[in-house]
């Protein structure tokens, strides 16, 4: 049987308190000019009194719940905060005792809430009734025993944070949840005694919304229809950049691996008239029976990243990252991400490798989280393994939860949702630009405005290399619990535009297609920006070059030496697509190999910095194979006196054998020959056939 003690009383106004908060409610207990409820109820089973600094509630019936109220004028689209100090001096550990808010009966309340042994909740009674808004758990930052407990509550937009002891233990959106009644007090549930030292109560204006320039508030979402969307739940997971084909998950599905809720990993295909193919369950090994998601998908649409990690029988095995790859029977059994040290304090988890294949962005919530869940960076290492994860800073992370982050192609524009930062209403979606390479400098977040956002949770925003549109998962006018939506960019939110590159990776003798890894790398620093995969069926590849840079690409395979070419996009106004075929030459004797990404200034024979990545990769071939010998020979087009481009050519492969030599290549082991025009390998008479004619290459005299 529930008893409820209900107290009614007038709040007199207050001062305003410091940084233009305005205090609704404060009292440290020195004496009860608060008119807090003294004496004993009616049924004898409960006393409080205030004194010597402390209001002391005792509640003596070993079963229900009592609260002592006020009722405060909380403007709910305002911020706020509700702050208590509060000890239990006696009762049991099986229940426990806190704040009771947004209250307006015993039937109607919710209540956060602490236990003597070390345990939080936060809990919600509707109509009598009873659901948990975070369960029961052990939580390392309440203070057991007797000792005193600092409870807040904090609504910042549309967040509203729980803290033990400055510690966040829960958040909701504050809009998703009903506002019964303006009682604030203090609740005990079963035999126990408390003592409250203080408790304040205090409202500040929100921040404005901090909107994207020129969005239009009537853009129309397009519901990506029955093939995509059903009557079960659909979530974006990743979008392949050139917008070709659509990763999604899917519950309460009768063809899902597990029917009782889980989650499965379907993908839909794009049609050429522009419509989506029937989706289709991924099946095992990428399925099982726990919850599955795609997380990102290489632009080569060769791996997948995958949240979550699985056992050796394929099942799920907790939190973190995994991926799989594309074989000539489907996809390979995940494998697992290993990383320096990965720890998450929430129950949920969303992450996504950006376009480089390196870095790794993830909402999670660690010991120095601002939030209940923030995004984090952690960067992959030679052994394949990844760094701790980096708190991205407080621009972009606030109380409220940061999820479902997405790098563009460009691999500097940030999508992710939040209800943290000013918006209309549960998880809005913002936009953000990295500032450098720390990946903790951001620009402050932009809100999308109405139209993509609306006062549902709008979340898992991806965006196609191309840039002028994105798709969306949304409750808003859904057929399901989610729906999936595409819908226009505005310009101001838009990317940077990327070359979207692909082409074959080939035999250069054969021609035949070759399975290796696709690296890109800035010049002439020699960072490297992306690795991509090449099929193994058909040698296909992809990958998106972000603008402002000039690019050396190359393809990877044991046995082979990779032909670099060379892409430029500092001039890029646009999105753009070149189809361009890399080269892998066998490694034996008497093969020739372009050295593709060596330059020079016209007429002259001093290396050009861009040319050293190239050089350095010759320099570690020879080091790794120790008996090669080869002839480094340079050739010129028909431009000019045949004496002067023979002089040139030999110049410049002196310079070529000067910088190898410099960096460790034994004496001996390089033959400079300059052949000036006499080989040409394409006609002089136009100009990409004397581009052509102007080349390094060497020859593999001894192997």
């Amino acid at each position: 049987m529930r008893f409820v003690l209900l107290c009614a009383f007038v709040l007199s106004t207050l001062t305003p308190g410091y940084a233009q908060q305005r205090v609704l409610l404060e009292d440290d207990f020195s004496n009860n000019n608060g008119q807090w409820f003294v004496g004993s109820t009616d049924d004898g089973e409960a006393t409080a009194e205030v004194e010597d600094g402390v209001y002391r509630i005792e509640h003596k019936s070993e079963s229900g719940f009592r609260f002592l109220f006020k009722s405060v004028a909380i403007d709910n689209k305002k911020n706020w905060s509700i702050q208590a100090t509060i000890k239990e001096t006696d009762g049991d550990t099986e229940h426990g005792f806190g704040l009771v808010f947004w209250s307006q009966d015993a039937n109607n309340m919710y209540e956060f809430l602490v236990s003597n042994d070390g345990f939080a909740r936060v809990g919600h009674y509707k109509e009598g009734d009873y659901y948990d808004v975070r369960k029961w758990v052990k939580y390392e930052a309440v203070n057991e025993g007797s000792e005193t407990n600092v409870l807040e509550l904090r609504k910042v937009n549309d967040a509203l944070a729980f803290f033990v002891n400055g510690k966040e233990f829960a958040e909701i959106s504050a809009s998703f949840y009903p506002v019964h009644g303006s009682r604030v007090g203090f609740v005990l549930h079963k035999q126990r005694t408390v003592e409250v030292d203080k408790i304040s109560v205090k409202e500040w204006d929100a921040a404005p919304v901090n909107l994207v320039k020129d969005y239009d508030p009537n853009v129309k979402r397009i519901n990506l229809g029955p093939a995509v969307n059903e009557a079960s739940d659909e979530l974006v997971d990743a979008i392949s950049p050139d917008g070709s084909m659509l990763f999604f998950s899917r519950s309460d599905h009768p063809d899902n691996i597990d029917t009782a809720g889980a989650r499965d990993c379907w993908v839909s295909t794009r049609k050429p008239d522009g419509s989506w193919g029937k989706a289709v369950n991924l099946g095992r090994p990428i399925n099982n029976r726990g919850n599955n998601f795609v997380i990102s998908v290489t632009p080569d649409l060769n791996t997948l990243i995958l949240q979550n990690r699985y056992d050796s029988d394929g099942e799920p095995d907790g939190q973190g990252m995994s991926y799989s790859t594309r074989t000539k029977n489907g996809w390979s059994n995940p494998i697992n991400i290993e990383f320096d040290e990965f720890s998450n304090d929430a129950d949920v988890i969303s992450s996504y490798l950006a376009p480089d294949g390196i870095t790794m962005l993830m909402s999670i919530q660690r010991k120095d989280s601002y939030g209940y869940l923030d995004l984090y960076v952690s960067f992959k290492k030679a052994d394949g393994t990844y760094t701790t994860p980096k708190n991205m800073g407080p621009v972009l992370n606030t109380i409220g939860k940061e999820i479902g982050p997405f790098v563009a192609a460009d691999n500097k524009t940030l999508y992710f949702s939040s209800d943290g930062h000013p918006g209309f209403e549960g998880t809005d979606v913002f936009v953000s630009t990295r500032l450098d390479d720390t990946w903790t400098n951001w620009s402050q977040p932009l809100n999308l405005g109405k139209g993509i956002n609306t006062d549902e949770h709008d979340d898992f925003f991806q965006v196609p290399a191309k840039g002028d549109s994105a798709y969306i998962s949304s409750r808003k006018n859904s057929v399901g619990a989610s729906d999936i939506f595409s819908i226009a960019l505005p310009k101001q939110a838009r990317p940077q535009p990327v070359i979207m590159m692909r082409g074959r990776v080939l035999n250069a003798d054969t021609k035949e297609p070759v399975e290796a890894l696709v690296k890109y790398e800035q010049l002439p620093s020699g960072k490297q920006i992306g690795v991509a995969r090449s099929a193994p069926s058909d040698g296909r590849y992809k990958v998106s070059l972000p603008p402002g840079e000039q690019y050396g690409v190359r393809a990877e395979a044991k046995g082979f030496y990779a032909l670099s070419e060379t892409f430029d996009t500092k001039a890029l106004g646009e999105y753009a697509e070149v189809e361009r075929d890399l080269y892998l030459s066998p490694i034996k004797e008497n093969v020739t190999i372009r050295l593709n990404n060596v330059f020079f200034d016209f007429g002259k024979y001093d290396l050009r910095p861009e040319s050293y990545p190239e050089l350095d990769r010759l320099v570690q071939f020879l080091t790794d194979e120790s008996t090669v010998m080869i002839e480094v020979a340079g050739h010129t087009d028909n431009v000019g006196d045949d004496r002067s481009n023979l002089t040139l050519s030999q110049n410049r492969v002196n310079s070529v054998r000067a910088y190898l030599e410099s960096k460790g290549v034994t004496t001996g082991r390089v033959v400079a020959k300059g052949y000036g025009e006499t080989k040409p390998v394409a006609s002089n008479d136009t100009d990409e056939g004397r581009q052509q004619n102007r080349r390094v290459e060497f020859v593999i005299l001894k192997k």
